[in-house]
């Protein structure tokens, strides 16, 4: 299934101009496809950009853009993260989804463990679902500030605490991010 399926176009903006619709999909920019809404906003900030979209009728389009370095192409996604939000797997003694009431609206059960809704919408994360890579990207793109719930740093007790046994080794993340000089709340 393609998640970077367009929404609506700004009025007056660049996507308005070069006739990007709703309902296209966006492929590539500069050669790179698009996992997440965070990789978006950090492609388009080149002045070129070389864009291959799908049109709804299937048509494959390549657009040149040429744009200053802050400006925005105007284009707002079905998936406001075009990716899937990342769920938690921990089973933590405290915590205050599972303890919630039975019936209320299904959104309300979900439980978001990721770091770019940590960093669009203040959301904390543990940390425990992310691997090297998953480290790395956040580096590459600044993904600053991350909101991360620690509970404690004693690995023993933390992967107790959270029912996980990946949550023991927080700390040597969180000096990766502290050497690349990312603001951390904790």
């Amino acid at each position: 299934m393609n998640k970077s399926i367009i929404k609506e176009i700004i009025n007056n903006s660049i996507a308005e101009e070069v006739q990007i619709e709703p309902g296209d999909s966006l492929i590539s920019i500069n050669g790179s496809t698009i996992n997440d809404i965070l990789e978006y906003k950090y492609l388009i900030t080149d002045e070129y950009l070389f864009i291959v979209l799908e049109k709804r009728n299937g048509d494959i389009w390549e657009l040149e853009i040429d744009k200053d370095y802050d400006e925005d192409l105007g284009l707002i996604f079905e998936n406001s993260i075009i990716d899937d939000a990342r769920g938690c797997q921990n089973k933590c003694i405290f915590c205050f989804i599972d303890q919630l009431p039975k019936g209320l609206r299904k959104s309300l059960y979900f439980k978001d463990d990721d770091t770019r809704l940590s960093f669009l919408q203040g959301n904390y994360v543990t940390l425990t679902n992310m691997n090297e890579e998953d480290i790395q990207r956040v580096i590459k793109y600044r993904i600053s500030p991350i909101n991360i719930s620690i509970h404690t740093t004693n690995p023993d007790l933390r992967k107790r605490m959270l029912n996980n046994k990946r949550a023991g080794n927080v700390m040597e993340t969180i000096k990766s991010l502290a050497e690349a000089e990312l603001t951390m709340n904790m």
